[in-house]
């Protein structure tokens, strides 16, 4: 910087050191009107934080719940496989077969079906060698069929 640089800035702070003489000074505006503004951002800001912490809070909880109904529903799904898996062994053929031996029956050689809009029966039933009989009741007039023996 030049002399006259300094000089010119001096005395341009001079000229205002005069006329700050003459600046009277003035009280600042009253801090009372500053209390609600300052009050309403402090409130703001405590609803905000409220905010964000019940959301947090909420969103734990679905979580929470969520991975609870995740493990039930894992778990369900095993159950579901495995009954699905004892169910067609129950229903495969061998299984049948074996369950019709213990009850000491014995598989037929001849069918017969009856035709449920008619009432007609087509094919012929023979019987099936065995010392078991059977007895059934006929709904319709509550009585047994005589036997054939």
């Amino acid at each position: 910087m030049s002399q006259m640089t300094i000089s010119t800035r001096l005395g341009r702070s001079t000229a205002l050191g005069a006329r700050a003489g003459r600046a009277r000074a003035v009280d600042a505006a009253p801090t009372s009107a500053n209390h609600g503004f300052r009050l309403l951002c402090a409130l703001l800001v405590a609803l905000t934080f409220t905010a964000v912490l019940l959301l947090n809070t909420v969103r734990a909880e679905g979580s929470y719940v969520l991975s609870t109904l995740e493990t039930e529903a894992t778990a369900l799904h095993d159950e579901k496989v495995t009954l699905a898996d004892e169910l067609a062994g129950k229903q495969s053929s061998e299984h049948l077969a074996r369950a019709a031996a213990k009850l000491k029956m014995v598989p037929s050689t001849s069918t017969a079906t009856l035709r449920l809009s008619d009432g007609s029966i087509t094919g012929v039933a023979s019987k099936v060698d065995g010392s078991r009989t059977l007895t059934v009741d006929l709904p319709s007039t509550g009585t047994a069929p005589a036997k054939d023996d």
